[in-house]
Order: C-alpha cells, then sequence, then structure tokens
C-alpha cells in the first residue's frame, strides 16, 4: 500500500507564496493542448490567428461552464452567493465532461463560421486535448484531488486529506491517456489507409480520431466510474456511467458513418437498353 508521502502537492515555498504541483501541471496541459492544436491547424495551412482565437474562445466557455454545472449540482452549498461562485479556492470544483462537451460545441461554431472541415478540427482537437489530459490527471494526483472510492487492493493510496487508502483513479487516468495519446498520433498518419474503415471508398474521411477517441475514452470511464464518486447526480443516484456509455455509442456511431458505411444498401435500378 503507497502512503501519503507519495504526494507533493506543493513544488515549491517560500515565505506566503507556494507554487502548488497542480498549478504547473495544468499551465503545462493549457499549453499543450495550445501548441498541438496550433501545431496541426498549421499543417493544414489554417490561419494562425483563427485558431488562436478559437482555442481561447472554446477555453473560455469550457471553463465557464464547467464551474456553472458544479454550481448548479451544488446550489444548497454555494446558494445565490456570488462571492462563492468566483472563490474557486475556498470553494473548488468543476465538472470537467461537461465543460469539455461546451468547449467542443464552440470549436463546431466557429468550425462553421470559417467554413473549416468540421472532422478535421475535430481530430486536431482530440489529438490536443489527450496530450493535455496527461498532465491534468498527473495534476490531480500529486495535488490528492479526485481520487476514487475507498479500496483494500494494494493499489489504494492514503492521500494527504483522507485516513483510509482510495484507488488513485488520477493516476489510472494519466497512465490510460498516455497510451491514447501515443496511440492516436501513431494511427493519425495511417488510419486512411485501414480497409474496414475505408469501406468501398478509395479514401477515407476525417474523423477517425475523434470515433476512437470517444469509444475507447467512453469504455475506459465508464468502468471507472464505477470506482470514482459520481459528478452527475440526480434523485440521489449518479449517472456519470451512462454519460460514459453515450459517448461511447456517439463514437461507434461516428466510426460508422464516416467510414462510409449505411444501414440500407441503395437498391440499383435495371438497366434499360434503348432499341
Amino acid at each position: 500500500m503507497v502512503q501519503s508521502a507519495g504526494m507533493f502537492p506543493t513544488l515549491f515555498a517560500f515565505g506566503p507564496f507556494e507554487l502548488r504541483t497542480a498549478t504547473v501541471c495544468t499551465l503545462l496541459a493549457v499549453l499543450s493542448c495550445l501548441y498541438v492544436f496550433w501545431r496541426k491547424g498549421r499543417e493544414e495551412h489554417y490561419e494562425e490567428q483563427q485558431l488562436f482565437d478559437t482555442f481561447f474562445l472554446a477555453g473560455l466557455i469550457g471553463l465557464l461552464v464547467a464551474r456553472a454545472s458544479f454550481i448548479l449540482l451544488h446550489s444548497g452549498d454555494f446558494g445565490f452567493a456570488v462571492s462563492k461562485w468566483l472563490d474557486l479556492g475556498l470553494y473548488p470544483g468543476v465538472i470537467g465532461k461537461v465543460g469539455m462537451l461546451a468547449a467542443t460545441m464552440v470549436l463546431l461554431r466557429q468550425a462553421k463560421r470559417y467554413k473549416w472541415d468540421v472532422f478535421e478540427v475535430l481530430d486536431f482537437w482530440i489529438l490536443a486535448l489527450t496530450t493535455g489530459l496527461i498532465f491534468l490527471f498527473l495534476g490531480f494526483f500529486f495535488d490528492g484531488t479526485g481520487m476514487g472510492v475507498p479500496t483494500s487492493l494494494p493499489v489504494g493510496i492514503i492521500f494527504p486529506s483522507v485516513v483510509e487508502p482510495h484507488h488513485p483513479v488520477q493516476l489510472y487516468a494519466t497512465i490510460f491517456f498516455l497510451g491514447l495519446s501515443t496511440y492516436l498520433w501513431r494511427v493519425e498518419k495511417n488510419y486512411r489507409m485501414y480497409r474496414w474503415y475505408r469501406s468501398s471508398q478509395t479514401g477515407a474521411e476525417t474523423g477517425f480520431l475523434v470515433g476512437m477517441f470517444a469509444v475507447v475514452t467512453g469504455f475506459f470511464f465508464t468502468f471507472l466510474s464505477f470506482i470514482t464518486p459520481a459528478e452527475l447526480v440526480f434523485g440521489g443516484a449518479g449517472w456519470d456511467w451512462l454519460a460514459f456509455v453515450l459517448v461511447t455509442l456517439f463514437g461507434f456511431a461516428v466510426l460508422f458513418v464516416r467510414s462510409g458505411r449505411t444501414f440500407f444498401k441503395r437498391k440499383q435500378l435495371p438497366h434499360v437498353t434503348q432499341e
């Protein structure tokens, strides 16, 4: 069993100044995400200013929605005190999955506005997210936040804020996104040659990375939701698992449609020979 001594919530402290490890990791997550999104867009000759504007707008809206959704689901703790809404130090909390969805919707809106290839831009977005999420979850782990439920298994860790071992789901997620990011970067240049994805087309459509991300991430977090405290609580029950199941189904749908497959084959009209 690993003890809490392995946590490093504070990276550096000098007098009243304290630099938290989670803050550094969050900064690395944002910068790496921005770099990947900009780099992929530049490779495909997108306008750089439009890429930066889209990223910052999506990030800002995503953060606001993530915070607002947390306040809404914990309205009893916040009430109508605006000071509590804005104080992330004393009253922390966001719902990341809702924020990511909102950020993605902003991205789609911007893609339509700039007449971008929607699925190509979403592929850029997915590569950026998987890279950034590695650092983000690593920061959660070092900070001791976002832990799983108590466990007696050898993998359990006693985090600074608790007295019994819990599942280090932040570490599970860090390892998962490291593997997923490696896989997506590897297949990014090759998926267009996959015969199962190309179906009967001569070339594969963009959107493969989106579909694979949704399928694999949905599966992983569906199982992880059973050892993680629920964030989406309605009627006294947690519904995170359902959200991730829907993400998985969405991923399968994207792969199916973008591969050129259809549920119904078109009937071919008989050839009529004119005499």
